[in-house]
């Protein structure tokens, strides 16, 4: 057999910290071939799904005022939406942040109700 020998690489996940507020741990991988670490951040979401909807469910966000819980935003959603430049921690992105909350993650919320920032 000619040229260098080829083998299965396997590449571990190792576990590096856990939040258990929001359900939230990261692993680390070494990639060998690439020489490079990637962290990876997971998220049970189950627990943030059920309660969304209990929530939505019992209508006690659906009364409107000053203030009102709208949404909860799991880490990874928080990430994709940071990606998409829609600070979830800035009033300057309200309007995009609710925009993008009704049509792609309406799941999320905690009412029946759909706000708008004009």
């Amino acid at each position: 057999m000619g040229g260098g020998a080829t083998f299965p690489l396997f590449i571990m996940s190792k576990f590096i910290d856990y939040n258990p507020d929001k359900g939230v741990w990261h692993e680390e991988e070494y990639d060998h071939i690439e020489n490079k670490v990637v962290i990876h951040t997971k998220q049970d979401v189950e627990p943030v799904l059920e309660y969304t909807k209990r929530l939505r469910n019992s209508g006690i966000n659906d009364k409107v005022g000053e203030f009102s819980h709208y949404a909860v935003i799991p880490v990874h959603v928080e990430l994709a939406l940071r990606e998409k430049g829609i600070n979830i921690y800035s009033q300057h992105y309200t309007k995009e942040l609710l925009k993008e909350i009704n049509q792609n993650y309406p799941h999320l919320k905690v009412t029946n109700l759909k706000h708008d920032v004009k």
